[in-house]
């Protein structure tokens, strides 16, 4: 994601200024540089799925490579031709961010579209495998037995195993062998455990959970094997009827395993033990579980007399409104700053979209300059594609988990209060100075900000992970913000500090949706007013 941006020079869009100097960046800088960053995380996460220095690994380092290199020659550091800048702007954006887009593409259930996208972009077998390898794990996760068995490498012992037990097919658990990895040992034997109980062979699957734990003492036990640990004793416990120990053994919820899978174990001690929890807890199960593996939950609710609960799937609408308005308002800019000549002001020349919409500080003469609503409007302005890009993307993918956590109308109140004091606090900190704010990110890191508030509440391993994963991405956001020039950083503090506001304001509110409905509404109010009352300043700008 990139952020609101400044504008020192109004007379240049954002205050950049030509290629290779340091007071401005191009949009082609911009761009590289995001790359960058994201590259050695896509780098580092594709050492996981391919091995050594094999086609994936080696296709999204020589990427972010590539792009690091002609970013360098922005700034004058070496020289890159014209045939090396567009490899950069096509070919290392294409396989850095090619894991995140077939993730995507995976986890909305489009697999075959997926596979044909691997088949384009990798040509050699272990680039495919590691890909394949990552779509199988996507669909297990998500119950899907098919898509996992169409898209499974040939080798890949652990994943067949973990596909078997998907299905049920104990026996066939128990037949695999794997020579490989340690933490892929530690997760077949998990998987083992599973299959001996199922099969009623507790005396051997708690031989097996006993290896387990003895392994923990050594010095090189990881959180891999801690987990196959803690799920294979609770599994033990589960199948002796005892709820007690496999609420110790969940204590705390082990990080990467799914709500319904830990409600599952819980269950099922309970059923075994005869506990009157056990129907809410197949309950919890079944409301939590992907649809594929709902009808085996539902068995368990009809035989203890329980009605089997409707689940309605929560779709981030909002989310993917919100993302196409600012699409859409990119388009009308484009089309007004086609049209109409750019403002003239005392100190430079001014975009007609920002000259209406822009939040300004220090631009006299132009109409409306320090209205209200340009607190709000400036956000469905952006300076070029990438930008506006940019930020749609981030929002989709942030504002779908903070959405289906909450309602529509949280999600779009927490992207005003964001895009609100990302307004303010620019305006308090650069009292006095020319600005040329525009862009979304206040909003989306409101969104951002909400979220944190949300899951710093929460107790489970999942909402910790995330909590990390936000405050890393937010230190890193906040860098970015100081270190490269005419990008906001009181417009991002801002968004942050208004979403986190509002998140902990809406836990202390009823939890009904006529509130979240409000919400919703008077949002929408008052980004239409802003946007409105910005169009209608059109005709003063006029020549």
């Amino acid at each position: 994601m990139w952020g609101d941006r400044e504008g020192p020079k109004v007379g240049a869009r954002f205050g950049t200024s030509g290629r290779g100097t340091l007071r401005g960046m191009t949009q082609e800088a911009l761009l590289l540089l995001v790359v960058v960053v994201t590259g050695v995380f896509a780098f580092r996460w594709t050492r996981r799925l391919a091995p050594g220095w094999s086609e994936l690994p080696l296709k999204t380092a020589a990427a972010a490579l590539l792009a690091a290199g002609v970013l360098a020659a922005e700034f004058g550091v070496v020289q890159a031709g014209p045939a090396w800048r567009w490899a950069a702007l096509v070919l290392a954006p294409l396989y850095v961010f090619a894991p995140l887009a077939l993730t995507g593409l995976a986890r909305a259930g489009r697999f075959r579209a997926a596979g044909l996208l691997v088949r384009v972009l990798y040509w050699s077998g272990p680039g495919r495998d590691g890909m394949r390898r990552l779509l199988t794990q996507v669909a297990l996760r998500r119950g899907d037995a098919d898509a996992a068995e169409r898209t499974m490498p040939e080798d890949a012992p652990l994943l067949q195993a973990q596909l078997h037990a998907l299905r049920q097919e104990w026996a066939r658990v128990l037949e695999v062998e794997l020579d490989g990895a340690r933490d892929n040992v530690h997760l077949l034997e998990e998987a083992k455990v599973r299959a001996l109980l199922a099969l009623e062979r507790t005396d051997e699957a708690a031989a097996r959970v006993a290896d387990l734990e003895s392994r923990l003492q050594d010095a090189d036990a990881g959180p891999i094997l801690a987990r196959a640990a803690l799920l294979s004793s609770a599994r033990l416990a589960a199948a002796r009827g005892r709820l007690e120990e496999a609420q110790k053994a969940l204590q705390p919820p082990p990080a990467g395993v799914p709500p319904f899978e830990l409600f599952a174990i819980l269950a099922e001690a309970a059923e075994r033990g005869r506990h009157d929890v056990a129907g809410d807890l197949w309950t919890r199960a079944y409301a939590a579980a992907p649809p594929p593996l709902r009808p085996r939950y539902a068995e368990h609710l009809r035989a203890l007399g329980r009605t089997v609960p409707e689940v309605r799937l929560r779709r981030p609408v909002a989310t993917y409104a919100m993302a196409a308005t600012l699409v859409v308002a990119y388009l009308g800019q484009l089309l007004l700053d086609g049209s109409v000549a750019p403002f003239p002001t005392p100190i430079g020349r001014l975009d007609p979209s920002m000259a209406t919409a822009a939040f300004l500080l220090g631009v006299p003469g132009v109409p409306s300059g320090e209205a209200w609503w340009r607190f709000l409007s400036y956000a469905f302005v952006h300076g070029n594609l990438i930008h506006i890009l940019l930020n749609a993307w981030v929002l989709t993918d942030i504002g779908r988990l903070y959405e289906v956590r909450r309602r529509w109308g949280d999600l779009l109140a927490a992207f005003v209060m964001g895009t609100l004091m990302g307004g303010y606090l620019t305006q308090v900190a650069q009292a006095g100075q020319t600005v040329v704010l525009v862009g979304a990110s206040g909003g989306v890191l409101g969104v951002a900000g909400a979220l944190l508030a949300d899951v710093l509440r929460g107790r489970g391993a999942a909402d910790r992970a995330m909590t990390r994963s936000l405050a890393q991405w937010m230190a890193l956001i906040a860098l970015l913000s100081v270190a490269v020039p005419n990008v906001s950083l009181w417009g991002h503090v801002g968004g942050v500090v208004g979403g986190f506001l509002w998140g902990f304001v809406r836990q202390g509110l009823p939890g009904g949706r006529r509130i979240d409905d409000a919400a919703g509404g008077a949002s929408i109010l008052a980004m239409v007013a802003a946007v409105a009352l910005a169009m209608a300043t059109i005709p003063r700008i006029l020549p």
